[in-house]
């Protein structure tokens, strides 16, 4: 085998870094305490990594420098927090160097130290003893070495881990929470993901390739097939020995809507393409079967739209449109663990849950936070092992205590200006702005001494919310 990442290695290396996140996703979002507790970097991690490995599937694994863009794009377009714009710029720089040669020893120490520059300038305020620090000190290892490729990443992991464990040292806040750095400890999970694919490869001399591999995230795969009955009824086949919740909606003899859950989508597509002519195509990441089971918080939140509910779901709630059917009630609530319940309005009206049969109104609390930006302002300040009245009072007061619009974003910074006037510290800003990097980054430069987070939400009206405390 060659001393260099070839494409099927890169896939399972975004596969089994997708899965670690995912896997490790609870531990590091307690560790989230730097620089709000808002528990949601394991998820924002989690989250990013697999837009990244679903993009992967869309593309021929064989040519690196195609798989390795598609991978920093769909990073790039999926992340969330602070955190996944860290891991986003770390696949970006992953893809420009695979796009000046072949991925081995060198060209990662190579591609983790432009990572440390790409990350800096994505930041407005970087910060040391947080995953900028892990990161550094990755490339430092991995600059030690210039033997073989496996000896490189094993550097880069073993340094990494030493950076993590000094992390509170660095930073107060993780040194009174007795933690290290979430953000550090997901890119340590990235890098071991590295180390064992090599490991698996080393000891076979080829690619560790499943088509259904256990580890796989689960992809919801959409897409408009035209081709003969034959074609429809082959396809048909195959979608359901290869995944679950199939379903064609025919256009006519010839054309039709496809839909199917699996974990081998890149199999599914492929056939797909073989068989006729698809258009169309969409894909997107699915939660892990187990996280119908778990949430992080007691906290039930009425959404308008399933984009919104990522959010939501992301920061270990439990997320609910208000015009849900009995069904769906029910399933929400079975995901709470026993006990008193929280429910955040965000500005819908929680009386047909209420009335449902589905809650015990004796063990819940409805906190009006007004819109979905309060909502988010009360679960940065929800405290699981605080006293439950207490914690009810904090997070109300957190919503209380925010300043908030409807807007467009051809208004939004005179929006936001006028939010600022009597001061702020973070603003977050909700939208349906495909595009927004760049008004965002003027934002930014018209507020240096805020912090703004902005989430995409498809279908929100109106187009853009933005709260400020």
């Amino acid at each position: 085998m060659e001393d260099n990442l070839d494409g099927p290695l890169i896939v399972q290396w975004a596969r089994r870094a997708a899965a670690g996140l995912r896997e490790k996703q609870t531990e590091i979002n307690s560790l989230n305490v730097f620089p709000i507790p808002d528990s949601d970097t394991g998820s924002n991690m989690a989250h990013t990594m697999s837009a990244a490995y679903a993009s992967s599937q869309e593309v021929d694994e064989e040519n690196v420098v195609e798989l390795t863009a598609a991978l920093a794009g769909g990073a790039v377009r999926g992340a969330r927090g602070n955190s996944g714009v860290v891991l986003s710029q770390v696949l970006r720089s992953l893809a420009d160097t695979a796009a000046r040669g072949p991925v081995n020893g060198e060209a990662i120490a190579a591609m983790l130290g432009q990572a440390v520059e790409f990350v800096k300038n994505s930041i407005a305020s970087p910060v040391e003893g947080t995953v900028l620090t892990v990161l550094r000190a990755a490339a430092d290892g991995a600059h030690e070495s210039r033997a073989t490729l496996r000896d490189v990443v094993d550097r880069a992991l073993v340094a990494a881990e030493e950076a993590l464990k000094k992390t509170p040292e660095q930073l107060p806040a993780l040194a009174k929470a007795g933690v290290v750095d979430a953000g550090g400890r997901g890119l340590v999970v990235i890098l071991q993901a590295l180390q064992d694919v090599l490991t698996s490869s080393d000891a076979t001399g080829e690619p560790d390739v499943e088509e259904s591999a256990p580890d796989a995230p689960e992809l919801e795969v959409m897409f408009f097939f035209t081709g003969s009955t034959e074609d429809m009824a082959t396809l048909n086949s195959y979608l359901r020995k290869h995944g679950s919740s199939v379903a064609i909606a025919r256009a006519d003899e010839r054309s039709a809507t496809v839909h199917v859950h699996t974990t081998s989508a890149g199999q599914v597509i492929e056939k797909a393409f073989a068989l006729g002519q698809v258009t169309d195509l969409r894909l997107e990441v699915l939660p892990d079967a187990e996280d119908d089971t778990r949430v992080v918080h007691p906290i039930l939140v009425l959404v308008p739209n399933p984009s919104a509910a990522d959010i939501f779901e992301g920061a270990g709630t439990v997320a609910v449109q208000p015009d849900a059917e009995q069904h769906e009630f029910e399933r929400a609530l079975r995901r709470l663990e026993h006990g008193p319940v929280a429910i955040l309005t965000n500005g819908f009206d929680p009386s047909r849950l209420l009335s449902s049969g589905v809650v015990d109104t004796g063990a819940v609390d409805v906190i009006d936070t007004h819109s979905l930006v309060g909502g988010l302002a009360a679960i940065a300040v929800h405290n699981d092992t605080s006293d439950w009245e207490d914690d009810l009072a904090d997070m109300a007061d957190a919503v209380s205590a925010q300043r908030w619009e409807n807007t467009d974003i051809e208004h939004l910074p005179q929006a936001l200006s006028g939010l600022l006037a009597t001061g702020g510290e973070l603003v977050t800003i909700l939208w349906d702005h495909t595009d927004g990097e760049a008004d965002l980054d003027r934002l930014r430069e018209s507020h240096p001494h805020v912090e703004i987070d902005a989430y995409q939400v498809e279908g929100l009206i109106p187009r853009v919310q933005v709260g400020v405390e």
